[in-house]
């Protein structure tokens, strides 16, 4: 349950984050998208760790993904993907958030492995 629910607000929230752009001189930065990812892979790896499971990773970026998945084919779009040569940094970060999502799952599950991994007396 911690892990499905960990999922939503890591969506919910990365999504109201990824939006957020640093423009320095004329190029926008997408430091939204890189907070909301920090911020989903820290839910992902806590779930993981705290119920000593990696599996739990796994189903909150599942989850997360999948309602990041929803939100994105929204007609009321919250996140905007693909590219534009009139904002590209508002769709560079959108597709940082929607493919990112899934490259901290993994980080989160491995992250995790290593971290479960039963310690070699002598060591």
């Amino acid at each position: 349950m911690a892990a499905v629910a960990a999922g939503v607000v890591a969506a919910v929230f990365g999504t109201v984050l990824h939006g957020q752009l640093l423009y320095v001189g004329g190029t926008a930065l997408p430091v939204g998208a890189l907070g909301a990812l920090v911020l989903s892979a820290s839910l992902f790896l806590l779930c993981g760790l705290w119920a000593r499971n990696v599996m739990l990773s796994a189903v909150a970026g599942a989850v997360a993904y999948g309602v990041v998945a929803m939100l994105s084919t929204s007609s009321k779009t919250l996140i905007l993907t693909g590219t534009s040569e009139v904002s590209p940094g508002t769709a560079l970060a959108g597709n940082l958030w929607l493919f990112g999502v899934l490259v901290v799952t993994l980080a989160a599950v491995v992250g995790g492995t290593v971290l479960l991994r039963p310690r070699r007396a002598g060591i």
